[in-house]
């Protein structure tokens, strides 16, 4: 037999949530926060009742309050009442052992790590991700796991973000294994979507192990991330070009520093028009990247012999660098100079054009690798002094 009270009180809870709901639509969150404070203290006399009923039913009024506080940007306000289903949540899960709430403590350390990652904590983003992870450990014999995997490899990819935003290099390749080796698990369980994930995440582990001049290793990533763009572009050039070019323009890189030229020389062919495609399109973001490449072009024909063609690169180099110097000197004039140094030291141009790279990097004397140009200007000097003795 129901207890008068406690009939009207349901009601009344109800009736506060829907006008919490109402006046949050109506943008109205004095009054709508006001609805479910009252809804809380009211469920709060019911759970005292019949704790097993009515205390999980205050997760969604905590749920709706956190909710409210990030429309208001309210958010330590917003994290408190996460944090609030977080300690229920454990309680409940002690006294029921219910997956279901380990599952919701996945879901709340994962919002809450999004909160503090979306207001630079990056330390307690970390922690609540990591937490989130843990809590998905203990769910792997789940039937629909599978949903879950999705959400692990996208705590990973943020957790990949964070390590590398901290230069924790180990940790982010750690991540980009088990991620690489998760969104495999997503395809073979018929989510072919996560095929790109693949092809990214092989280029991005690999630009790690090219900056660590790990050659071997970017080698074997770049090759495969490559197997799997040139599929991708064919469908979504917009999408997949980018990392395409990247992923040529990387492996050329290295096999020019291992001195196998010829395939230098193809990589560095097949990224080009990719490269220029992107500069016409955004040359401030992209145009650095074909100076560069054409630069490396110069050097590649110069050791091959091909004066001409190697001529031909280093002025388009130039060209590129003179024109963009224009509008951030501060970020083009260096390059620019050690490209006027080069054309004196490999391509017979006339000691006087080392007068303009000397005026550019005299701005940048307190600069080291404006110091070691300057080094460069001095030998390039002291030499042709000698062959006219």
């Amino acid at each position: 037999m129901y207890n008068i009270d406690t009939v009207v009180d349901e009601l009344m809870v109800n009736t506060l949530m829907n006008l919490g709901n109402k006046y949050k639509e109506e943008n109205n969150h004095a009054l709508s926060e006001k609805s479910y404070k009252e809804a809380y203290d009211r469920m709060v006399k019911l759970a005292n009742i019949n704790p097993r009923k009515y205390k999980p039913l205050l997760i969604d009024i905590y749920n709706e309050l956190a909710k409210l506080y990030e429309t208001q940007g309210s958010y330590d306000l917003a994290i408190a009442k996460y944090r609030e289903i977080v300690s229920l949540a454990r309680i409940l899960l002690r006294e029921t052992e219910s997956l279901k709430y380990v599952t919701l403590l996945a879901h709340m350390a994962t919002k809450i790590g999004h909160l503090h990652r979306n207001h630079h904590n990056r330390q307690l983003a970390q922690y609540f991700y990591t937490e989130a992870l843990e809590h998905y450990k203990i769910l792997e014999e789940e039937e629909n796991y599978t949903y879950h995997r999705v959400a692990i490899l996208n705590i990973q990819l943020i957790l990949i973000e964070i390590y590398e935003e901290e230069n924790l290099f180990e940790n982010a390749k750690m991540y980009y294994k088990s991620s690489l080796a998760l969104s495999q698990k997503l395809i073979d369980a018929g989510l072919q979507d996560y095929n790109h994930h693949q092809g990214k995440l092989h280029c991005d582990l690999a630009s790690i192990y090219f900056f660590e001049a790990d050659f071997e290793n970017a080698k074997e990533h770049y090759h495969t991330s490559l197997e799997l763009l040139i599929k991708f572009v064919q469908i979504d050039s917009e999408s997949y070009i980018e990392s395409l070019a990247i992923v040529q323009n990387n492996l050329a890189s290295i096999y020019a520093a291992q001195k196998k030229y010829d395939k230098a020389l193809f990589y560095y062919k097949k990224a080009l028009p990719h490269l220029s495609a992107l500069a016409e399109t955004n040359p401030a973001k992209y145009g650095h990247n074909v100076a560069v490449l054409f630069k490396n072009l110069a050097s590649i024909y110069f050791y091959e012999g091909d004066t001409e063609k190697a001529e031909f690169f280093h002025f388009k180099s130039i060209e590129i660098f003179e024109e963009f110097s224009e509008y951030n000197a501060q970020k083009y004039n260096l390059e620019l100079a050690s490209c006027i140094i080069d054309g004196v030291e490999y391509y017979e141009q006339h000691t006087l054009t080392l007068y303009n790279a000397e005026n550019i990097l005299r701005e940048y004397k307190w600069d080291n690798d404006a110091e070691i140009l300057l080094g460069r200007i001095s030998k390039l000097r002291k030499a042709k002094l000698r062959e006219r003795v």
